[in-house]
C-alpha cells in the first residue's frame, strides 16, 4: 500500500454530489423509520465516472494490493467501510452496515476482486468496537484498524522484508492490514518475488562491477529503478522503497 495523495485533493465526481445526494437523504429517511432494507444502487457508487476517476488517482492499481487492475480486470469500486454490515472479528455480520456512506467519495476506493470480495468483504475492525459510528454519531469517533490509503500513510505502518508485508514494529494496524486483507497470501508474494528479484539481480550485478569506465553506466541502471520506486504509477511501490532502503545504492 502506498499513499493516494492526489484523492483528497480531487473533485467529487458529480454524480455522487447529484443523484448520490439524494439518494444518500432517502437511506436516512428509511432508516429513521426503522427500515433498514435498504436498496444500494451500484448504478451511482460504481458509475463510470466514479471508477474513471479513482482508476486515474490510483495510477490503475489496486489501493491494498498494488496491483495492476485494468490487464486482468474490471476493478471494484470498494467501500472502506462497509455499506451493508460489518465484522470485527470472525463473528456474523452486524446489520446496519455504513449505510449513509455509500456514495460519499471518501469512501468509495479501487479495488481488486481478491482482496475486496475474497479477503476484505465486510470486515471492517476498530480498536473500541463501543465507539463504533452510527448516522447520528461522527465517524470521526472510531479509531479504524484498517489502514485508509488516503486518509494515512500506510508506509508509516507496513514495510517490506523482502517481497513479504510486515507491521512497522508490529503496530495492530500493519497487523490487521496485512492480515484481514491478504496483503501476504501466497499467489501475491509469488508475483512480487518475481519483480523483486529482477531489480535485486541487477542491483548485485552494478555492485560488483569492476571499477571501470563502464561502472558508473551499470550504476545508471539501478539507479533507474530506485526512482520508479518513487513513482506512485510503479506496480509495488511500496515493496520496492522498502528494498532501497535496505540496499543504498553508495558503491
Amino acid at each position: 500500500m502506498i499513499k493516494l495523495t492526489k484523492k483528497v485533493e480531487s473533485a467529487i465526481p458529480e454524480i455522487l454530489q447529484t443523484t448520490g445526494s439524494i439518494a444518500t437523504q432517502l437511506l436516512l429517511e428509511q432508516a429513521a423509520n426503522g427500515d433498514y432494507n435498504f436498496d444500494f444502487k451500484s448504478s451511482i457508487y460504481g458509475h463510470e465516472e466514479v471508477k474513471s476517476d479513482l482508476k486515474k488517482i490510483q495510477h490503475h492499481k489496486c489501493c491494498f494490493c498494488e496491483s495492476k487492475i485494468n490487464h486482468i480486470d474490471y476493478g471494484d469500486v470498494e467501500h472502506f467501510r462497509p455499506k451493508a454490515g460489518w465484522v470485527q472479528d470472525s463473528e456474523k455480520l452486524n446489520q446496519p452496515g455504513y449505510y449513509w456512506l455509500v456514495y460519499d467519495w471518501d469512501n468509495l476506493l479501487l479495488s481488486c476482486k481478491l482482496c475486496n470480495e475474497l479477503h476484505k468483504k465486510n470486515h471492517f475492525p476498530l480498536s473500541d468496537n463501543d465507539n463504533r459510528a452510527i448516522a447520528t454519531r461522527n465517524i470521526t469517533v472510531e479509531q479504524p484498524l484498517f489502514i485508509h490509503p488516503a486518509n494515512d500513510n500506510p508506509e508509516d505502518f507496513i514495510y517490506f522484508k523482502e517481497e513479504i508485508p510486515v507491521a512497522i514494529k508490529a503496530n495492530v494496524r500493519g497487523v490487521e492490514t496485512i492480515k484481514k486483507l491478504g496483503l501476504d497470501r501466497e499467489l501475491l508474494n509469488e508475483q512480487r518475488r518475481a519483480r523483486l528479484n529482477m531489480i535485486r539481480d541487477i542491483y548485485d550485478l552494478a555492485r560488483s562491477y569492476p571499477d571501470t569506465p563502464e561502472k558508473p553506466a551499470a550504476k545508471r541502471k539501478i539507479e533507474k529503478y530506485k526512482t520508479q520506486s518513487q513513482h506512485d504509477e510503479t506496480e509495488y511501490a511500496c515493496m520496492l522503497r522498502s528494498f532501497f532502503k535496505e540496499h543504498p545504492i553508495d558503491f
